[in-house]
């Protein structure tokens, strides 16, 4: 086996289906827009749900929590039972949250066809793939067998469970301060409750890895790697740094829209532990061909 390609949502652009998350989000408009009050985003100049991954990481727990507590304890008919009533309420509304985005998201890949794509280029019979991408483009385009393609993050043919969510540092508030005291009150575990979506809405890549850990110890035999198509969004940099540290001495060659994303490509790389050297980019004239990408608004 002698190139492993890495297959990212630019991919599937190329070949003109609609796959960006601009299409998602004007996809679950109306989902979007009911639940984006709950979204620390600023929706002054871009639509941020065209970062939909990154956009999630925005969730505030205590927006929700704000608007479900009509609780006052120094009312006379207070009772501890309601405070006990928000918590349940909280694990309610942050479950049908979470799942309306899930079943949402899984409904948009489901109506992608990738029928209405015709192949580009030609892949050696011995590549083997990593695909970013929810479609099997390059089984139903290029007629590539399964077992040689790890949809890293499931596929809907295979009715996997589609991985997404965003890369934020989740900081939980501790129970006690620096003194010993108690950071506790009456709502913190309606407050818990309701940080559900910042977790569950998280790409949970080190499971990921460890799940495909085989995959990845038998990519020693690759002699070099292909990009295409892919952000190297930082979300998904634990899986580059994975591939560098099994194939070390490496080539590799990004695929690029813009030459001017060459420098970002290469610093993403080097930061996953990739050699500068081994890294050279190129545009889609690599594969004898030019680029066909549909500028999103």
């Amino acid at each position: 086996m002698s190139t492993l390609y890495i297959i990212g949502n630019g991919f599937d652009m190329w070949h003109k289906l609609p796959t960006s998350y601009g299409h998602f989000a004007d996809f679950a408009q109306k989902l979007l827009s009911d639940i984006e009050n709950y979204y620390s985003l600023d929706f002054n100049n871009n639509n941020p749900w065209y970062d939909f991954e990154n956009a999630l990481g925005a969730f505030d727990p205590e927006i929700l929590l704000a608007e479900y507590n009509e609780i006052d304890v120094t009312a006379d008919d207070f009772r501890p039972s309601f405070v006990y009533g928000l918590e349940d309420e909280m694990t309610e509304q942050t479950d049908a949250h979470v799942e309306s985005i899930r079943e949402k998201f899984a409904e948009w890949i489901q109506q992608i066809d990738v029928s209405e794509a015709a192949a580009k280029i030609e892949f050696p019979e011995d590549a083997l793939f990593i695909s970013f991408n929810y479609t099997s483009t390059l089984q139903s385009v290029y007629g590539i067998n399964s077992n040689r393609v790890l949809h890293i993050h499931g596929n809907v043919d295979n009715h996997d469970e589609l991985i997404f969510g965003h890369g934020r540092e989740i900081h939980d508030v501790p129970d006690v301060d620096e003194n010993g005291d108690s950071t506790r009150d009456m709502f913190s575990d309606a407050l818990g409750n309701a940080r559900y979506p910042l977790h569950a809405l998280k790409k949970p890549v080190d499971e990921v890895l460890a799940r495909h850990s085989q995959f990845f110890e038998n990519l020693k035999d690759i002699e070099t790697v292909v990009v295409i198509g892919n952000s190297l969004n930082e979300i998904d940099h634990p899986y580059f740094r994975r591939i560098a540290d099994v194939l070390p001495d490496m080539s590799w060659h990004v695929i690029y829209y813009s030459e001017n994303e060459s420098a970002g490509f290469i610093q993403s790389l080097v930061a996953c532990g990739v050699n500068s050297e081994r890294i050279s980019c190129a545009g889609y004239d690599y594969f004898g061909v030019e680029i066909d990408i549909e500028e999103e608004d």
